[in-house]
């Protein structure tokens, strides 16, 4: 600061000597100077905060990119597939094509949702190939989230990417939620090979 009050001064004392067109000049220069100073000293803008569909499953709560959300839907009966996981629940029908089911919660490796008859919501993901919808207890909200924390791993799946705080719309309780990664959430469920029938 006292700088840039000696530099005024030295320029004040020149400017009594130059001519309009040096002085002007001068003048730029310092208010582009200005400028730039003002832009260093503001925070670096914070990104766009991320927007997630709330929803709980088990005692916790857990936020879906909003961007790998195709639709909500009411939970629905279940064909059960023989021989899969615990955590896949069944597949249905929509739209001409088979959707599979999959427990959020038993496959995080919590004490698997409620059954289809005590309500629920299917979050159907955008993923094309296959079609999979997330059994959840609930569907709350959608909501900008601020991350609470930057640190990576020791997350009690893999697929859970962080923890963050909802910033609108919710209970105080309901606040802070789980972070999840549906492509690493869904590994485990989905063949390794990408041609059917290989």
């Amino acid at each position: 600061m006292a700088q840039s009050l000696r530099r005024k001064l030295k320029l004040i004392n020149r400017a009594k000597a130059l001519s309009a067109e040096e002085r002007a000049r001068l003048i730029l220069d310092e208010r582009t100077e200005r400028l730039a100073a003002r832009d260093d000293e503001k925070a670096a803008p914070e990104a766009e905060a991320a927007r997630v569909l709330v929803c709980g499953a088990g005692s916790e709560n857990f936020g879906v990119p909003v961007e790998a959300v195709a639709e909500v839907l009411p939970s629905q009966e279940c064909v059960p597939v023989p021989d899969g996981p615990q955590a896949l629940l069944g597949v249905f029908g929509r739209n001409g094509r088979l959707v599979s089911v999959i427990d959020l919660a038993a496959a995080l490796g919590m004490p698997p949702s409620g059954s289809d008859d005590e309500g629920g919501h299917f979050v159907l993901l955008r993923n094309e190939q296959p079609q999979v919808a997330l059994r959840v207890d609930r569907a709350l909200a959608v909501s900008a989230v601020a991350p609470l924390t930057d640190e990576a791993g020791g997350f009690r799946s893999e697929a859970v990417t962080g923890y963050a705080k909802a910033e609108s719309g919710l209970a105080d309780q309901d606040r802070i939620l789980s972070l999840l990664d549906t492509d690493r959430l869904l590994r485990p469920f989905l063949p390794s090979s990408p041609v059917p029938g290989v």
